[in-house]
């Protein structure tokens, strides 16, 4: 997995377009599996009474901010929540029987079609690396993206700095990047890197939240998608 596109010609950077992607509620099915593994970190660790709401509710915060939401801002035990959620990642990753979340409908044929039009496409997720790897190369769609970046790595959504500098490394310019994705989070990500937002109607958050913070437009589908994306930034030289 690289992040960067390394095969992009210097005297193409204005023309090129990028989609990215936020990964949970937009284009992996994870809540069950998500809010199952925080509901058990919290037994772990004494917080019994998270439930499914809750623990959906707090998916897309990145995890640290969950874990601080969840045991109401008591530092120390949001470090135990997470060291017990990562200590049961990596324990099911051992045991080789961890459950592989599904991807929403129409997700891989959706990212082939982008990649065959010359759409640059990435991920800008809240979720851990180990977990995002896991789950692309599972689905086999990992050679799909040219750049993915996790909180691992920058700073979590809202802040803009994962598409920024998605941005940078693949040489697009704001104008001509588009962020999809399901939550308030996503939106006021793209909002903060100045960037247009197109949101999912399947995710985390309404529609009527996506587009109260900005949305250009709400998706149904991922077969609207690449319409959706060529009315936003039409196809450039």
């Amino acid at each position: 997995m690289t992040s960067f596109a390394p095969y992009q010609k210097q005297a193409q950077k204005r023309e090129l377009r990028l989609a990215l992607f936020d990964f949970d509620g937009t284009l992996c099915d994870s809540a069950e599996q998500i809010a199952s593994a925080i509901k058990k970190a919290g037994r772990d660790v004494g917080l019994m009474d998270i439930n499914d709401e809750q623990a959906r509710q707090s998916i897309g915060q990145g995890l640290y901010h969950l874990a601080l939401t969840l045991s109401n801002n008591d530092s120390d035990k949001a470090s135990e929540l997470i060291d017990a959620y990562r200590h049961n990642f990596r324990t099911e990753m051992n045991s080789g029987n961890i459950y592989i979340s599904p991807l929403f409908d129409g997700v891989k044929k959706c990212l082939t079609s982008l990649v065959a039009a010359g759409w640059l496409t990435g991920i800008v997720t809240n979720k851990g690396r180990n977990g995002l790897n896991h789950l692309l190369v599972a689905h086999e769609i990992d050679e799909l993206f040219d750049v993915t970046y996790t909180v691992d790595e920058k700073q979590p959504k809202p802040s803009p700095e994962m598409a920024i500098d998605a941005m940078k490394a693949c040489g697009v310019e704001i104008k001509n990047t588009v962020l999809i994705g399901d939550t308030i989070y996503d939106a006021q990500c793209a909002a903060n890197a100045g960037i247009s937002f197109v949101g999912v109607s399947w995710g985390y958050n309404s529609s009527d939240i996506l587009s109260q913070n900005g949305a250009r437009l709400i998706v149904n589908d991922f077969a609207q998608i690449q319409t959706s994306l060529d009315d936003i930034i039409p196809q450039i030289g």
